[in-house]
């Protein structure tokens, strides 16, 4: 079973994660967002765009990404990276 983090992270700091993650060998790595949105209609979403980036420079590539709900109004997408 995966747990939520009540805690939030800089986007930096999961970066530093996966870079740790890649050096130590393993072969998965997974990271989630919650986006932030003020209403429901389409955004860009740049802070998926700069965690992906960053993870991907530290040697992983975006391998598969899903979106669900959290209730009925926040959007969490988990990111499962491979490494190249």
């Amino acid at each position: 079973m995966a747990w939520l983090r009540n805690d939030e992270q800089a986007i930096g700091q999961t970066i530093a994660e996966a870079q740790r993650a890649y050096q130590e060998g393993h072969e998965i790595f997974v990271s989630r967002l919650r986006a932030k949105s003020e209403s429901m209609r389409a955004w860009a979403v740049p802070d998926a765009a700069e965690l992906i980036e960053g993870v991907e420079r530290e040697g992983w590539q975006l391998s598969h990404m899903s979106e669900t709900l959290i209730g009925d109004v926040l959007p969490l997408m988990t990111c499962i990276f491979r490494r190249r």
